[in-house]
C-alpha cells in the first residue's frame, strides 16, 4: 500500500466552500458538510494508528479533513513518527507527506524542517483564493519564506504549491497573483540577469500547465502543481452494504467504475474508524476500528475484500462509491 491517511484532527481554521469543513451556509443543500463537533486525535490512539500503519506502508499522511498543524501535539506526533520509523526492522523508513493550508507555517515550520521523517509538504494555496487579498498575500508570503528556508536547510524535502482550475476565468486572478509572487521569490520575474539565457530562471506562467503537464519545477525540489477542482462524495443516508445476488445465484450488475482505494491507500479517521478511501470523511465505508483489530485484519475483512474485488472488476459495489465523482477520473 502506498500510503495511510491518519486524520489527527478534523479541526480547521479556514472555511473553504469546496471542503466539508467549510461554513454550512456557503453552499445551501450541500450534503457533505461536517455537522458533528470537531476534535483532536488522542496521543494513545495516534500511537496505535502510526504503529499499525507501519505494518502496511512506508508513507503516511496526517489528514483526511482538518488542518494537522493545529493539533496541540503536532510536534510530538512528528517525534513519535520518527520513533516508529527508526524501530522498523526491515530497513525501510516511515515517512510523512504533509498536506497543510500553510496558515500556521510561520510557527510550525521549524518543527517540520527539523523532522527527517517529513518527506514532502503540500501547500493548499488554492484555498487562499477565497480569503481577503491582504490575508491571502500574508499567508502566501509565509509559505514562500518557508520554501526558501527549506531549500537551504532541507534540500531533500519535496514541496508542492497547489493551484486549482488553471485556465478557468474564475480562478485566474488568484493563480496569476500567486505565480507572480513565486516568480519574484525565486528570481523568475525577469530581474535575474541570467533569465534570458537560462530557462530555469524564466517566469512561470499559466501557459506552462495543461492536462498532461500538471507540475512545474520552480527550484530544487519545489514544484507548482495544478489540478481541477473535485467534489467530495455525498453522504449516503442509512445505506447498508451487502453483496447483492439474484435468487439464481448470479451477481446483480453494479455501476461501472474503479478506484485506487484499498489498493494504494486507506484512511483512519480521528476516532479510529478505518475507511477505504481518503475522501470518506464521515465513515460511510467503515471497515472496522483500529482500537479493536490490527490494520491488516481490517483490510482483509470480507467487506474490504468485496469492495476491492469490485474495483478490480470495474464495479462500484458500495453506495458511497456510486455517488463519488472523483472515481470517474480512473479508467
Amino acid at each position: 500500500m502506498n500510503g495511510v491517511y491518519i486524520e489527527i484532527t478534523d479541526v480547521c481554521n479556514l472555511h473553504c466552500s469546496f471542503c466539508p469543513c467549510g461554513d454550512p451556509g456557503t453552499k445551501a443543500g450541500m450534503t457533505t458538510r461536517v455537522a458533528a463537533p470537531r476534535t483532536f486525535m488522542s496521543s494513545k490512539l495516534f500511537e496505535r494508528c502510526i504503529t499499525e500503519a507501519a505494518t502496511v506502508t512506508e508513507q503516511v499522511y496526517f489528514h483526511v479533513l482538518g488542518e494537522p498543524t493545529l493539533h496541540p501535539g503536532f510536534s510530538l506526533y512528528l517525534k513519535k513518527l520518527e520513533e516508529v520509523s527508526n524501530a522498523r526492522t526491515d530497513g525501510k523508513k516511515l515517512q510523512l507527506n504533509l498536506t497543510t493550508n500553510g496558515t500556521t507555517i510561520a510557527r510550525s515550520g521549524k518543527a517540520i524542517l527539523a523532522s527527517p521523517a517529513v518527506r514532502q509538504v503540500n501547500f493548499s494555496t488554492h484555498a487562499y483564493a477565497e480569503l481577503p487579498l491582504e490575508e491571502a498575500a500574508e499567508n502566501l508570503q509565509d509559505v514562500l519564506d518557508f520554501c526558501r528556508m527549506a531549500a537551504v536547510e532541507r534540500p531533500d524535502l519535496y514541496i508542492n504549491l497547489r493551484l486549482w482550475n488553471v485556465g478557468d476565468e474564475s480562478s485566474n486572478a488568484w493563480n496569476n497573483y500567486m505565480l507572480e509572487q513565486v516568480n519574484k521569490a525565486f528570481g523568475r520575474d525577469g530581474t535575474n540577469e541570467n533569465h534570458n539565457a537560462d530557462e530555469n530562471c524564466a517566469p512561470v506562467t499559466l501557459e506552462h500547465f495543461c492536462s498532461r503537464h500538471k507540475s512545474f519545477l520552480v527550484e530544487g525540489r519545489i514544484y507548482i502543481h495544478q489540478d481541477s477542482r473535485f467534489e467530495w462524495p455525498e453522504q449516503v443516508s442509512g445505506s447498508r452494504f451487502e453483496a447483492r445476488e439474484t435468487l439464481e445465484g448470479q451477481s446483480v450488475s453494479y455501476p461501472k467504475g474503479t478506484c485506487r482505494a484499498l489498493d494504494t491507500h486507506c484512511a483512519i479517521l480521528h476516532d479510529g474508524r478505518v475507511v477505504a478511501c481518503c475522501l470518506d470523511h464521515s465513515g460511510q465505508i467503515a471497515l472496522g476500528h483500529i482500537q479493536e483489530k490490527s490494520l491488516s485484519e481490517i483490510l482483509s475483512s470480507p467487506m474490504a475484500t468485496n469492495i476491492r474485488d469490485g474495483f478490480a472488476n470495474h464495479e462500484l459495489r458500495h453506495p458511497f462509491c456510486q455517488s463519488c465523482k472523483f472515481c470517474k477520473r480512473f479508467k
